[in-house]
């Protein structure tokens, strides 16, 4: 009995290591995407995004994915009996080859890229874009969650408060896990486009000060 479950938790923690692995490539992507690029790596999820904001909502759907899946990788690992510190480690290892390999399939790849119209006009779209009104009612309290996260973000930012700023920050990665649920039902209404070009602004304020 025991070394069954010795198995099953060896096997989930490999299934932690795999979601880490995953989401530090998410990060990766969605760093590099914020640039245009002639070529993309979609996940299905994060199709509706690319299509009605560009490559800005793209990268920054990847970000939230990506800091989502390591996020849980971590938890899963620890509860799983792994010693926090290996996931400590490994995470970090796992970024730094991710962003590797991207930034040398990036160099070696040939072709100039084309201009894309409709991404410059989908990220213009983004950094003007405005709160809608709209009749979902899971989508308006989430687009309230996060001006609210956004706003106490900003006051943590302001007065130095590391600890405070790193609570909101995770409670901003878990919201990505109801935006997963909000997508598939808010794509099949005509307020899509203008939900989630206003989430992709907010959501862009909110990385610029993580990575500040």
């Amino acid at each position: 009995m025991n070394t069954n479950n010795n198995i099953q938790l060896t096997a989930e923690k490999v299934k932690s290591f795999a979601m880490g692995l995953i989401g530090a490539f998410f990060l990766a992507l969605g760093v590099s995407y914020f640039s245009e690029q002639s070529t993309y790596r979609i996940p299905r999820i994060l199709l509706p995004v690319y299509e009605f904001s560009g490559n800005i909502g793209l990268a920054i759907g990847l970000l939230i994915l990506g800091g989502i899946l390591l996020y849980y990788a971590y938890i899963k690992f620890k509860k799983c009996g792994g010693r926090p510190v290996i996931m400590l480690i490994v995470l970090p290892l796992f970024t730094l080859l991710a962003f590797g390999l991207n930034t040398f399939f990036n160099n070696n790849r040939s072709g100039k890229k084309e201009d894309n119209a409709q991404n410059r006009q989908a990220t213009e779209q983004v950094g003007n874009a405005n709160r809608p009104e709209l009749n979902n009612e899971k989508a308006e309290k989430y687009l309230d969650k996060l001006e609210n996260l956004f706003a106490e973000m900003t006051k943590a930012k302001e007065s130095a408060d590391e600890n405070r700023f790193k609570l909101l920050e995770t409670q901003f990665l878990d919201l990505g896990t109801e935006l997963a649920i909000i997508i598939p039902e808010m794509a099949k209404t005509d307020q899509y486009p203008s939900f989630i070009q206003y989430n992709a602004h907010v959501s862009n304020k909110i990385h610029k000060m993580r990575m500040n």
